[in-house]
């Protein structure tokens, strides 16, 4: 094989593909022309490639049941978190610790899902319960209950969608690459 040949052997790919310029492509036709190897080189090149089914040994179903088991783990863990924040820290239990407990909350929940709607309902709804439970055996109108469990909730949830915002304008730095 003379220099030329390996040289050939080198630009066959491009010349298949069409992305040779054209002064190239006329010395390469000349050489394969001249030279047998080279020709035959490029009968074989122009074969197409059989190609085998990889067969892969990983489940895709079993991975993702685990990677949804996971994730509902997750899920668990700051539904479980949220009702223990609206337990011990509500302004039932005449604590202001829920104010950056729930700016936490909010922080996490949205840093985690990045919807505002699992933020919205992790952050209201055990509070919204919690303080429903606490009051349902006074000796209040179902009405009364209501409404002081709705305004309850939403002051716990105005601190959680402030730590939302929080995260949103990390997750928005970060994707900018500050």
């Amino acid at each position: 094989m003379s220099r030329e040949c390996y040289i050939v052997e080198d630009l066959l790919p491009l010349y298949n593909e069409g992305l040779l310029q054209d002064e190239t492509i006329v010395w390469l036709e000349s050489h394969l022309k001249t030279c047998e190897n080279c020709s035959e080189l490029l009968r074989y090149s122009e074969e197409p490639v059989k190609k085998e089914e990889v067969h892969s040994s990983v489940n895709n179903d079993k991975m993702f049941a685990k990677i949804n088991l996971k994730l509902s783990i997750y899920q668990i863990i700051f539904i479980a978190l949220s009702f223990f924040l609206s337990m011990k820290t509500s302004l039932l239990n005449d604590s202001f610790g829920f104010i950056l407990s729930y700016a936490v909350l909010g922080c996490v929940t949205f840093y985690f899902y990045r919807k505002w709607i699992i933020v919205l309902i992790i952050a209201f709804l055990p509070t919204f319960i919690w303080s429903m439970v606490q009051t349902w055996d006074q000796s209040l109108s179902i009405s009364n209950i209501i409404s002081g469990s709705l305004y309850l909730a939403l002051v716990h949830l105005l601190f959680a969608v402030l730590g939302g915002i929080v995260a949103y304008l990390l997750l928005k730095l970060k994707k900018e690459g500050y």
